[in-house]
């Protein structure tokens, strides 16, 4: 199934928000990448999105909130990342409807799990991953060189 996707990316951690935003860039989906949920709310009012991957923890906001105020436009399949992923903010990621819950720092498998996942019951059919990272790399900047005004 070669499909192109539209990803919405929110993560305040610029390194991290890089390294995605070129993963998933990698599959020839688009993504719009911010660190900012004021400015993801603006993007979504104006493009439609296929999922969302957004952080807990941004500032002035959390990626629960943001995802009420996603979900309030239009559905939006969503994954939520955190980095202290407690018991708490697990229970709560699945009350609000999010479709994966995943612990920073992120196994890029495991993320590649979960968005084959989404696609799979939000798309319909198997998704064929072209993985540019070895299996259980962990998500952190490719490298120095910097390819784009957050990289």
């Amino acid at each position: 199934m070669s499909q192109t996707f539209r990803v919405l990316l929110v993560e305040d951690d610029d390194s991290l928000r890089c390294c995605l935003g070129e993963f998933l860039g990698s599959h020839g989906w688009e993504v719009a990448a911010t660190g900012q949920g004021q400015e993801a709310m603006r993007w979504a009012m104006r493009h439609r999105f296929d999922f969302s991957i957004l952080d807990f923890h941004l500032p002035g906001i959390t990626g629960l909130e943001l995802f009420q105020q996603l979900t309030s436009i239009r559905p939006l399949p969503s994954i939520l990342m955190s980095g202290l992923a407690t018991i708490d903010e697990a229970a709560a990621a699945r009350h609000a409807g999010f479709f994966a819950f995943l612990r920073k720092p992120l196994e890029l498998d495991r993320l590649r799990q979960s968005v084959q996942q989404l696609i799979q019951t939000h798309f319909g059919g198997p998704l064929a991953w072209h993985p540019s990272l070895p299996p259980g790399t962990i998500a952190r900047p490719p490298s120095p060189r910097r390819t784009g005004p957050e990289c």
